[in-house]
C-alpha cells in the first residue's frame, strides 16, 4: 500500500483551494483530516493527521512573492478590441502574417496566438474588416468583439516564479470575472474579457500592485 503521505500529498496536488487554506494555517487540521481520510477511504487518522501538518513544511506557500512579484508590475488595458479565429493552414498563416505587417506598420494594435486548431488574431476594431477580407468564409471559425484586453506586464523574476500565472487567474476567477482567453509570453500575462468585466479588473489590481498602468 502507498504510504498515507504521499496520498495526502497528491490529494492535495489536485486540490488547490484546500492547499491555499493548508499553507496559510487557516484550516482545521483534525477536520481536513476527517474529510481527506473520506476521500481517501482510510482509517489511518493519526497518520493523515501528521501527513497534513507535515506539508507545509516542505511545500512552503509562495504567496508572499507572488505579492512582492504584483507590486512590482504594471497594468495596460485595450478597449474596442476584438478577436478573430481562423483555421490553422499554411496558406492562413501567411494571409495573416500579411495582415500583421499592414495593421502594424500603421500603428495599430494586433497580436497573433497560434493554437493547434486555429490561428487567433487580437485587434483593435476598426481593423477587423480587413482581416476578415483576407478569408474565406468557411476558413473563419469564429468572431467576437466587444472586448478589452488586460495585459500584466511582470517584472524578469516571474520566469522562476512557480505557480505566478495561475495565482493572478485565480484572483479574477474568485472576483466572477469570465476571460475570454489567456495567453502567458515572457513576462506578459494576456487576458481577453468582454467589455463590462473591465473596470472590475482594472480595480482589483491596482488595489494589489503599484497604481501604473496604461490605458489604450
Amino acid at each position: 500500500m502507498e504510504r498515507i503521505s504521499k496520498r495526502v500529498s497528491e490529494y492535495l496536488s489536485s486540490n488547490p483551494c484546500t492547499l491555499n487554506a493548508l499553507q496559510g494555517g487557516i484550516v482545521n487540521y483534525s477536520s481536513l483530516a476527517r474529510v481527506v481520510m473520506k476521500e481517501l477511504n482510510t482509517q489511518k487518522f493519526n497518520a493523515v493527521l501528521a501527513a497534513l501538518k507535515r506539508y507545509p513544511e516542505s511545500n512552503p506557500s509562495l504567496e508572499s512573492e507572488y505579492k512582492k512579484a504584483l507590486l512590482k508590475s504594471r497594468i495596460e488595458a485595450y478597449y474596442s478590441i476584438s478577436n478573430v479565429t481562423i483555421r490553422n493552414s499554411p496558406s492562413n498563416f501567411i494571409k495573416m502574417s500579411e495582415a500583421y505587417r499592414d495593421i502594424y506598420e500603421r500603428g495599430g494594435r494586433i497580436r497573433i496566438v497560434q493554437g493547434n486548431q486555429g490561428i487567433v488574431i487580437i485587434t483593435d476594431r476598426n481593423n477587423v474588416d480587413e482581416i476578415i477580407a483576407k478569408f474565406q468564409d468557411h476558413e473563419i471559425i469564429s468572431e467576437r468583439d466587444k472586448l478589452g484586453e488586460l495585459v500584466i506586464v511582470s517584472p524578469l523574476e516571474i520566469e522562476n516564479l512557480r505557480g505566478y500565472v495561475a495565482y493572478v487567474s485565480s484572483i479574477i476567477a474568485v472576483n466572477g470575472i469570465n476571460v475570454y482567453q489567456v495567453a502567458s509570453f515572457y513576462n506578459d500575462i494576456t487576458y481577453i474579457m468582454d467589455e463590462k468585466y473591465m473596470s472590475l479588473a482594472l480595480n482589483i489590481f491596482s488595489k494589489l500592485m503599484a497604481f501604473n498602468h496604461d490605458e489604450g
